[in-house]
């Protein structure tokens, strides 16, 4: 079996130099590095993990706990997670916990078992009872898309209450009194700030709020499907709907479908969460766009500097969202107030 002495002798260098060449942890003459990379070529050297990881109390892998890996705004933030921590030369151990609490919990209890340096938690309610020995023992965590009242950890997520508003307040714009919501569950805060997003952009207009037209569904696709079908048999139904995500969104879509009903004429529509397809439905749906990539690019940056102890206090970082006005908030019979409002010519 090759070992480290074997490249140094080869390569005409120490031992050390071969390490610090392996781990970039000092200078070394380009001359000599280049040396060293053929000789650990030519022996085939690859170095022993369990070793190096024992000397530096480090493992070079990260523990990722989605609530939903099925939706495809987890699936982007994914890729931004992996591709910075791959070019950080990170390895990943991935797990979709499908919003089950116990799942969560044996995922920290497993990758912190695992000895991962770090973990990203995407979670699935409003608790942190199961996470709170990781915080006590400061290792490294970032809460991404969610936080948690009862800890001080780091975490990353989007506007949601600022996102919200301005998606209602555009409705209103376009002429909708009769907005209803289909909300995610409140035990989350997405669930809790998309809707008082909504509550507050009814109340600056001066509109009132039917408590029949508040649905607080699951964030997933049945929840949407039921929401919706019960808005629409109502005795009078609302001119426009907003689903807080895109799964029950999905789930809308298939309640307007069975029942004939018309985005854009027989009802407004907005989501919030923008996907690649929505572009070229018909009619094309007005949606909240979420920096998803960078959402994850930005916690594994930040849980890598937590694992480097480059900054001991926890941040909260909070990204903007942005209003993609298409065609689906429309509803035919409406006295639209144009002021201000940018309507796209084409789809």
């Amino acid at each position: 079996m090759t070992t480290i002495k074997d490249v140094a002798r080869l390569a005409g260098v120490s031992t050390a130099t071969v390490s610090h060449v392996l781990n970039n942890t000092r200078f070394v003459r380009d001359q000599t590095r280049t040396r060293v990379l053929l000789a650990i070529e030519e022996l085939g050297y690859r170095p022993n993990i369990v070793a190096k990881s024992l000397r530096s109390r480090k493992t070079g892998t990260v523990g990722l706990i989605f609530c939903d890996l099925k939706s495809p705004f987890f699936s982007d933030l994914f890729q931004g997670i992996e591709t910075f921590l791959g070019k950080k030369g990170f390895d990943l151990l991935v797990t979709n916990t499908g919003y089950d609490i116990k799942k969560e919990r044996e995922a920290c209890e497993l990758f912190f078992s695992k000895q991962v340096d770090g973990i990203i938690l995407v979670p699935g309610k409003d608790t942190g009872e199961h996470v709170k020995f990781l915080v006590e023992r400061n290792f490294p965590l970032v809460l991404l898309d969610k936080e948690l009242r009862s800890l001080r950890v780091d975490v990353v997520l989007v506007n949601n209450f600022q996102g919200s508003k301005s998606a209602v307040e555009y409705m209103v714009s376009l002429g909708h009194r009769k907005i209803a919501i289909i909300s995610g569950p409140q035990d989350t805060s997405t669930g809790r700030h998309r809707l008082e997003g909504y509550y507050q952009a009814m109340k600056e207009s001066g509109i009132p709020v039917d408590s029949n037209l508040v649905k607080i569904a699951d964030f997933l696709e049945e929840g949407g499907h039921q929401a919706v079908c019960e808005l629409l048999d109502t005795i009078d139904p609302p001119t426009a709907i907003y689903a807080c995500n895109s799964p029950m969104a999905m789930g809308a879509l298939r309640a307007f479908q069975e029942r004939s009903v018309r985005i854009g004429k027989d009802v407004g529509f907005v989501v919030f969460d923008d996907l690649p397809w929505f572009r070229f439905v018909d009619p094309p749906l007005t949606a909240v766009a979420q920096p998803s990539f960078t959402l994850g690019e930005t916690a594994a940056q930040l849980l890598t500097s937590s694992i480097l102890k480059k900054h001991k206090k926890p941040k909260k970082i909070v990204l903007d969202v942005e209003l993609q006005v298409r065609r689906s908030a429309w509803k035919e019979g409406l006295e639209y107030n144009h002021k201000g409002i940018s309507i796209p010519n084409i789809y």
